[in-house]
């Protein structure tokens, strides 16, 4: 439970924003009436985004805060009242809730919650977990097949850390596998692959956040285009990956995860004396796959095929192949039509399939759907608060104020490695991905558009860096914080003790973090992407090699 000491600041914060509503009212946010020029903020404009941003990092809550910051700026919009203000913001609520490309990223998002919910039930999650187990042979091979689990796995971090920490929590421990080594490498599979994944429950949110920018903007260029454009640039993301995968291969650790492993091979313990693992909630039993049910790796790959297929035609398809190039096409897709479309097509196919095959009642296949859907409920939500207050600072005019104050100090090449730290400062104090690009998106898209104009630079130069930018940074919250609902997870899923899991991943999440704000540094003196890339790869391993050491038993020996 939070302190009061806690909940009472953020309630301090909140009056004070209140009183000086209040008093600024009749000034500085005096509406002029129906017909009169729009009303300048000057600073005033930073309060929306930063009330939001400061009542994350003090409460922890995410939805309250971005509607407050909606709130603000609805006050200021109507002069000072914030009677009005409020229902203003309620307004702002629904009209981005009822616009038909909202409409559709929500139905998109859960379309593919309620394939997730179907493809547990009907077994083939299972499929694909046991066929990974199959094949290991040594401990090497179990951390190897632990994050290749995770890498199939990549359409949903949720699911994700439950499948992959539940199903090889036993194969591990027989490897005398840490149980805070297993965490990690399920919590760095979990958020950091669904992120860049071409197809995964998180390219509805991310698209929808890059889109109403994009509308904003007047930027016609496709927003899934933009997406994949941004993938290279998520730094944190790919060297986090690459470090992992160096980790098992080498056979390495340092700090507390090397004290932890060493204790595992040494002992047998996988867990410290006096640790206190986090038990996993468990699901409904109606829920779980029977015996009798075939696990089928068809049964994976078709819904995952065809939901990836239909995507991609839809997306050529409405872009106007074949009178087009498919380049062409895929540059003007309609994105939200074709994940809408493809999602539910896909969900279609899988139960049909299922069914055929007899594999649960339709009742449970329901049931399933239905629980599938609503676990990305509150990631819903927050997309919409998303898209308001993202209209709301526009309105306002923060991102043009912001670019008044930086113009000559801030260069456009600089602002991905400001995006990168600030998110990731946020990400980790509030634990969530998606409220950090909630908040950081319609800030640093505008702004680094209007400073590449003002500039006489392409504003596309370093907007997929900025993008990616703010994926990455808000990517290592989740991937670390103790807040996390990722993190907290994969403690649970895989029975680590929590803070054992933080204090043993913190280290090699920090390690990335570094080598990714090299990667930036490398886009703002012009360097490729790819030399980018290698640069915050390779900082990031020999940072790791130069401070690791060997876990095996031999190397214990010999320092003992």
């Amino acid at each position: 439970m939070r302190s009061m000491k806690t909940r009472g600041l953020g309630l301090v914060l909140v009056m004070i924003m209140a009183v000086f509503l209040l008093v600024m009212g009749g000034t500085a946010f005096a509406d002029g009436g129906e017909g009169a020029p729009a009303p300048s903020f000057g600073m005033f404009s930073l309060l929306p985004p930063l009330i939001a941003i400061i009542l994350c990092l003090v409460t922890k809550e995410v939805l309250p805060s971005i509607f407050i910051g909606i709130w603000v700026a609805a006050t200021m919009l109507a002069g000072g009242n914030p009677v009005t203000g409020f229902g203003k913001t309620v307004e702002m609520l629904w009209n981005n809730l009822g616009d038909p490309w909202g409409a559709r990223i929500v139905l998109t998002g859960l379309a593919m919650g309620g394939l997730v919910g179907i493809m547990w039930v009907g077994g083939g999650i299972d499929a694909v977990v046991q066929w990974i187990t199959s094949k290991i042979k040594s401990r090497k091979g179990a951390l190897l097949a632990t994050e290749l689990a995770g890498f199939i796995i990549f359409y949903e971090d949720y699911v994700n850390t439950l499948v992959v920490g539940t199903a090889m929590s036993p194969i591990t421990a027989d490897y005398k596998i840490s149980k805070e080594k297993l965490s990690y490498i399920v919590d760095a599979t979990a958020a950091p692959v669904a992120c860049i994944a071409l197809v995964s429950s998180w390219i509805a949110y991310m698209t929808g956040q890059i889109g109403a920018q994009f509308d904003a903007l007047g930027i016609t260029y496709s927003t899934y285009g933009a997406y994949v454009k941004s993938i290279p640039y998520i730094f944190y993301n790919i060297v986090a990956l690459i470090l992992l995968t160096y980790v098992i291969w080498s056979g390495r650790d340092y700090g507390p995860m090397l004290a932890a492993e060493r204790r595992a091979i040494s002992t047998g313990k996988i867990l410290r004396d006096g640790a206190q693992p986090l038990s996993a909630t468990k699901m409904d039993e109606e829920l779980i796959p029977s015996h009798q049910c075939p696990r089928r790796l068809m049964n994976f790959f078709i819904p995952i095929g065809s939901l990836v297929f239909l995507i991609l035609f839809l997306m050529i398809k409405t872009g106007g192949w074949p009178g087009v190039s498919i380049t062409a096409a895929i540059a003007d897709a309609s994105t939200s039509i074709a994940l809408c479309w493809g999602s539910f097509g896909a969900l279609f196919i899988t139960i049909v399939l299922y069914r055929i095959q007899n594999l649960a009642s339709t009742n449970k296949i329901f049931k399933g759907c239905m629980e599938g859907m609503r676990a990305i409920v509150y990631g819903t939500l927050i997309l919409i608060f998303a898209w308001s207050i993202g209209s709301a600072i526009k309105e306002v005019g923060t991102a043009k104020y912001i670019v008044s104050i930086t113009q000559g100090i801030i260069s456009p090449g600089i602002i991905p490695l400001i995006t990168f730290i600030v998110a990731s400062m946020i990400s980790f104090s509030t634990g969530t991905t998606y409220g950090t690009i909630a908040v950081m998106m319609p800030i640093v898209l505008p702004m680094i558009h209007e400073s590449s104009l003002a500039a006489g630079i392409d504003p596309m130069t370093f907007l997929f860096a900025t993008i990616g930018a703010v994926f990455g940074g808000s990517v290592f919250g989740d991937h670390c914080s103790p807040i996390s609902d990722t993190t907290i997870m994969s403690s649970m899923f895989t029975g680590s003790d929590h803070m054992d899991h933080v204090n043993t991943q913190i280290p090699y999440a920090l390690m990335g973090a570094v080598g990714a704000a090299v990667g930036y540094v490398g886009v703002a003196i012009g360097l490729p992407v790819w030399v980018n890339l290698l640069l915050a790869a390779g900082v990031t391993l020999i940072l790791f090699r130069l401070v690791s050491k060997p876990i095996d038993m031999e190397h214990i020996q010999q320092e003992e």
